[in-house]
């Protein structure tokens, strides 16, 4: 069977149950935590891997790179519990990506992206975010970076669309023209 089609049942399923507990929000917010720490230590998925490790050292390195130190939901927990006992831990990197993006489908949210050469105000970070809310009738999940390479403009992104404005890209434009 196919990775992506074991994964996003587990994460339809996680979904399910958590909605049915009232704790899809804070589910949401310990998968994205898992998510992140899968990609900022890339040691977690060959630890998960390791035949040394028991079923309950598995649980537990899962409980604490989804939440760690806090208290897990009753949701992620008993999630963790089966996943680890029917001896799916290595597909959790996947699981918890699928379930974010189900997340995000249910509760029509968006992502969407502001690249500037420097640090923007808070609040004209804000007013695109609106925009965009406006434009695509969703909730947006905004982030805001810096590359000074851009020389000035900005790049704005979100769903599939992409408004490029940087000085960078008007450059490059006229370039291929005088060429």
């Amino acid at each position: 069977m196919d990775i992506g089609i074991i994964s996003s049942r587990y994460a339809k399923t996680l979904l399910r149950f958590a909605t049915d507990n009232k704790e899809e929000d804070r589910v949401y917010q310990e998968m994205l935590t898992l998510a992140q720490s899968f990609k900022d230590v890339p040691a977690l998925q060959q630890t998960l891997l390791n035949p040394v490790l028991t079923v309950a050292q598995k649980e537990a390195l899962l409980v604490s790179a989804a939440t760690g130190k806090a208290e897990p939901t009753a949701s992620t927990r008993r999630f963790i519990q089966l996943v680890t006992e029917n001896k799916r831990a290595d597909l959790m990197t996947f699981i918890a990506n699928s379930f974010v993006e189900l997340y995000h489908r249910s509760k029509n949210i968006i992502r969407g992206r502001l690249i500037v050469p420097t640090e923007v105000s808070a609040a004209t970070a804000d007013k695109l975010r609106k925009m965009v809310e406006d434009r695509t009738r969703s909730k947006v999940e905004f982030t805001t970076e810096t590359d000074p390479a851009l020389g000035g403009g900005f790049v704005l992104e979100y769903d599939t669309y992409r408004l490029d404005a940087s000085l960078r890209t008007q450059m490059a434009e006229i370039r291929r023209e005088l060429v």
